[in-house]
């Protein structure tokens, strides 16, 4: 089998390419493959590690076939209408969604399918990805990718911390300073995440920065922006600060829905920036 390699694996890594392609091949046979010289790019040997450039030819002759080209689910009209009515921004390499609260993102505990399958559905690809993610229980804006090179391109952005995000939330008790940031560590224990005060094996460091934007007898609505992304970062730091998120049920009361809304999404590579207006139903529960 020989492979043309185009923009959407330039600057993967060999043995991730062939990992994608013979997905049912042993890895120890892709890695003896790449060794012995059955897997050659441009007519020669090359090392696992190799990047792939656009326009490498890869030749592959080991035993085994390739992945099987993946079906796609049929969505159905319900399905149809909340992707189109939910897509905020969308161009030939990026799409915004603005994803409900008990929408999941990805198929898996429970449900055949989420949101990216839907997607890689609607778009007659499997190169479609999130490169962020949000609990099922939260809603707002997550950022897709309509090609590998994309997704490459904005996790990376991602990940060295030039995209930003902010989130409306709607917290129990009155929050009395108007401006405040939080720094602590966090560290996943079984099914939930603990705060910390100082570092421990197994902790990574977590700083939220918040600020009120209207106060209720017994509730208050916060503005948060994260430093760092770590899994219930806002949920975990709020609810140890005496103020859980209304409504989540791990780390707070429980309810119908969670009020933490994630309005804000700036990329500035690609010139993106969204701005969602503060949900009526924050304004009308606080109390």
């Amino acid at each position: 089998m020989e492979y043309i390699i185009d923009s959407s694996f330039n600057e993967v890594r060999l043995d991730r390419f062939l990992r994608k392609k013979y997905e049912n091949t042993p890895l120890t046979e892709i890695f003896k493959g790449i060794r012995t010289g059955k897997i050659k790019v441009n007519g020669k040997k090359s090392k696992e590690n190799y990047r792939l450039k656009e326009g490498d030819i890869v030749k592959v002759l080991i035993s085994g076939g390739e992945t099987e080209v993946k079906s796609f689910i049929k969505i159905s009209n319900k399905d149809l209408e909340i992707l189109k009515s939910g897509i905020v921004f969308e161009d030939d390499k990026v799409v915004i969604f603005n994803k409900k609260a008990d929408m999941v993102m990805h198929k898996g505990s429970g449900h055949e399918y989420g949101i990216s399958e839907l997607f890689k559905s609607y778009y007659k690809t499997d190169e479609f990805n999130f490169v962020n993610r949000i609990d099922k229980s939260t809603s707002g804006l997550v950022i897709g990718a309509k090609t590998l090179s994309v997704t490459r391109e904005l996790a990376e952005e991602v990940r060295e911390g030039n995209t930003e995000k902010k989130y409306y939330i709607l917290v129990d008790g009155v929050v009395n300073q108007k401006d405040f940031t939080i720094k602590s560590y966090l560290k996943k224990e079984e099914t939930k995440v603990i705060e910390l005060d100082k570092y421990e094996i197994g902790s990574k460091e977590s700083i939220s920065y918040f600020k009120v934007l209207k106060r209720g007898k017994s509730r208050t609505i916060l503005e948060a922006k994260l430093e760092t992304g770590r899994t219930h970062q806002l949920r975990v730091q709020l609810s140890s600060l005496g103020h859980p998120i209304v409504g989540d049920g791990k780390y707070g009361k429980g309810g119908k829905s969670m009020f933490l809304f994630s309005y804000y999404c700036e990329i500035p590579k690609y010139d993106i920036k969204i701005e969602l207006p503060l949900p009526e139903e924050f304004i009308s529960n606080v109390k």
